[in-house]
């Protein structure tokens, strides 16, 4: 495609790089070898934020390192998670899509084991979705019923377009998805954190965008009611009118969410659907 004619593959420091050369420079890559070089290894990846006043710019290093052996031995037959991430990102943009624009991604082998690989970004202009919610739940800057429900559909469609595209991501929690508004105010959103998404052929894509729904469906949110939900469900199942909802997949998502709640929330999920979705703050 013809996005990724931006990416040119250098190697430096034994590290085997794909790059912006629009973006990319010796002094932005010293800065990122020096933030790598200060972190001691972890098993879950580590986001670090980049203030570099010389760039006025704001960039997010993704830093992986192999968490277990059988990840090391399953890493010598395929790229890293950074350039997944990168190469998504691309599929992603091609297709429509808002994603971090992505500057950089490398990896570190050792006669073809993957030491270390990480992804560069450059900041956006958004809050992740928890966070918008939570600012503009109530006071001066709350949202109106208008502007809720018109977020809400605008996000339903994105999200079936994605699925009808193929797309399914890894991790698709609220904060995995930033909002913005562009110059006509409105929303808009960015799909964050795509080393894990995939596309799949579409008679294969059912089974798993059904996960995509338990993960954003899952926690409570500040100012969402189950009402709200039902209408993004609405939206995203493309019915006009309530009664024409899916009721068999309705019902199998509230049951996973409820299995999800318990399993990681340990709260009691047999108290009703309303409650059992209601944000702390509003309880």
């Amino acid at each position: 495609m013809a996005s990724q004619l931006k990416y040119r593959q250098l190697t430096e420091n034994g590290w085997s790089l794909r790059v912006d050369l629009d973006k990319w420079s010796r002094a932005l890559w010293q800065a990122v070898l020096a933030n790598i070089q200060q972190q001691v290894p972890r098993h879950h990846p580590q986001t670090i934020k980049l203030n570099l006043p010389e760039h006025q710019q704001t960039y997010f290093l993704k830093l992986y390192h192999t968490a277990s052996a059988w990840s090391a031995v399953k890493d010598c037959f395929r790229a890293s998670k950074a350039l997944c991430f990168l190469k998504q990102g691309v599929a992603l943009s091609d297709a429509g899509f808002l994603v971090p624009p992505g500057i950089a991604a490398g990896e570190k082998r050792h006669f073809g084991i993957l030491k270390a690989a990480f992804v560069l970004t450059s900041a956006i202009d958004g809050a992740p979705l928890t966070t918008f919610l939570e600012e503009n739940a109530r006071g001066p800057t709350a949202l109106s019923v208008v502007e809720k429900r018109a977020a809400l559909r605008a996000l339903a469609r994105q999200l079936r377009r994605f699925h009808d595209l193929g797309f399914v991501h890894g991790d698709l929690v609220a904060s995995n998805i930033f909002v913005c508004r562009d110059v006509a105010r409105n929303f808009q959103f960015v799909f964050m954190d795509n080393d894990r998404t995939r596309q799949y052929p579409k008679w294969m894509r059912q089974s798993l965008w059904k996960r995509n729904l338990v993960q954003l469906n899952r926690l409570p949110l500040p100012s969402i009611s189950l009402q709200d939900r039902i209408r993004f469900f609405q939206e995203y199942s493309a019915t006009k009118r309530a009664a024409d909802l899916n009721r068999p997949l309705l019902h199998w998502l509230e049951q996973k969410t409820r299995q999800r709640r318990r399993e990681c929330d340990s709260v009691d999920a047999t108290i009703s659907f309303r409650r059992l979705m209601r944000s702390p703050r509003e309880s």
